[in-house]
């Protein structure tokens, strides 16, 4: 009996190992917050719509039923009404990805790795040769290229969309606002990690960063 737990003991300590290094990644590197210096609302008075990680693996693009199940198909929808609404402002999407064959796409598999089909934007609501820019963390504003952007464009004000509530938009929300930008949040154009629009517990703590939560019927 002993020796069989000694080896049942094998696998569960490297699972236990492997359980500890995702976490230690997840809460150290990918949810880790963004640098840069906060902005001049005064000189910046131009709007951009960001799109977050609506791309194709993480929207289901080859599993209709689960599509339909996460309510996927509806967020999609309401993300190219917000695109129709406010056509006439910046639209830059954001696209999350690891390195092909890197470390991080090994222990993380389920993340989207560089050059993969699923890693591509959803053709459904990418629109022309709108801006793509990539990061491999939560918040958005951990590539220096968000910024650098938004301020060659004169942006201030920022009307959020994309997926997950819990995870990659709500740290973007929040460097997005430490920074000084005006942060809409549109809630039916914001996909959560179990499926549908945010919680109610989530959309408060959007607010606690100082955004303000629209829905896409408030936009003209």
């Amino acid at each position: 009996m002993k020796k069989f737990l000694k080896i049942l003991s094998i696998p569960a300590g490297c699972f236990l190992l492997y359980a500890t290094v995702v976490v230690c990644i997840e809460y150290f590197y990918i949810l880790a917050p963004s640098n840069g210096a906060v902005i001049d609302p005064a000189k910046n008075t131009n709007s951009v719509v960001l799109i977050i990680d609506v791309q194709n693996s993480l929207t289901y693009y080859d599993n209709e039923t689960k599509m339909r199940e996460k309510k996927a198909d509806i967020f999609l929808k309401n993300i190219n009404l917000v695109l129709d609404k406010l056509g006439r402002i910046e639209q830059v999407y954001i696209r999350q990805e690891f390195p092909r064959n890197s470390l991080l796409s090994f222990i993380l598999p389920m993340f989207p790795e560089e050059g993969e089909p699923g890693t591509g934007i959803n053709k459904s609501i990418y629109r022309g040769d709108s801006k793509i820019i990539t990061k491999s963390r939560g918040d958005a504003f951990t590539n220096p290229s968000l910024q650098e952007y938004l301020e060659s464009k004169k942006i201030g004000t920022i009307y959020i969309t994309g997926l997950a509530a819990e995870f990659c938009v709500d740290s973007t929300i929040r460097g997005a606002a430490t920074k000084g930008y005006k942060v809409f949040v549109v809630k039916d154009a914001v996909l959560s990690a179990s499926g549908g629009e945010p919680s109610v517990e989530r959309i408060e703590k959007y607010r606690s960063y100082g955004a303000k939560i629209i829905s896409v019927k408030d936009l003209k």
